[in-house]
């Protein structure tokens, strides 16, 4: 009787160790369309576990050009710099319908924090003239400099699906995503002032111009983890 009572206590503890429920959790590092990331994750049934964390996109600048509408002398595009602004952080919740069979999941979450997405620079004055984004014109200040911001919702809304736990059966774990970021359409800001959508429909610096349309964001997203307990 001693023998089947320990028993009995032994297996329902491992039942209990077995639910995955707040007894866990993992640390992770991912690359991902969004930029690079930190995050820590937590079960909350065998179904769900809940990621929460930090992503920032490396700061590189770019160049390319923008059209002018006036332009004077030989100058008919002005050269100016581009650099991703993103970083915020994230809470997403992983439902799995059969971890028992794989870990496909679908996730829901919100990204928050800074609504700064580019900004935008001259590297040359523009005298007498506007620049051209797309269908934006950008007015330059008293001193020929334009500084311009695209900006989007400072809390977004995440969906996608992937394979891989955000707690890993293992001491070491892979999750792999795809979805889409849901931000809006990006208000344009130019010397702290908005500009106002027009027709202007301007040629040059094409990945701005689709950057400033652009309401969803495509995610892709790569992350390693290990299970600390």
């Amino acid at each position: 009787m001693t023998f089947l009572a320990a028993f009995i206590t032994l297996c329902g503890a491992q039942a209990q160790t077995d639910l995955r429920i707040l007894n866990h959790l993992s640390v992770g590092a991912e690359v991902s369309s969004l930029g690079i990331g930190v995050d820590a994750s937590m079960p909350i049934t065998p179904f769900i576990d809940v990621q929460a964390g930090y992503t920032i996109f490396p700061g590189f600048k770019f160049n390319t050009v923008l059209g002018l509408t006036h332009p004077t002398g030989e100058l008919e595009k002005v050269p100016v710099k581009a650099k991703p602004m993103m970083k915020g952080g994230k809470v997403l919740v992983n439902v799995m319908p059969l971890p028992m069979l794989t870990s496909f999941h679908v996730t829901a979450g919100i990204y928050f924090g800074s609504d700064n997405m580019t900004s935008i620079y001259s590297t040359e004055l523009i005298p007498h003239s506007t620049a051209v984004l797309g269908d934006y014109l950008l007015q330059p200040d008293a001193e020929g400099n334009i500084d311009a911001v695209l900006k989007v919702k400072p809390v977004k809304t995440y969906l996608g699906i992937g394979i891989g736990r955000g707690v890993p059966k293992g001491r070491i774990g892979f999750k792999m995503d795809i979805g889409c970021l849901l931000w809006g359409k990006p208000s344009v800001y130019c010397n702290d002032v908005k500009v106002e959508d027009t027709d202007a429909d301007g040629g040059d610096a094409k990945l701005l111009k689709v950057m400033t349309k652009l309401k969803v964001y495509p995610v892709v997203s790569f992350r390693v983890c290990g299970k600390i307990f």
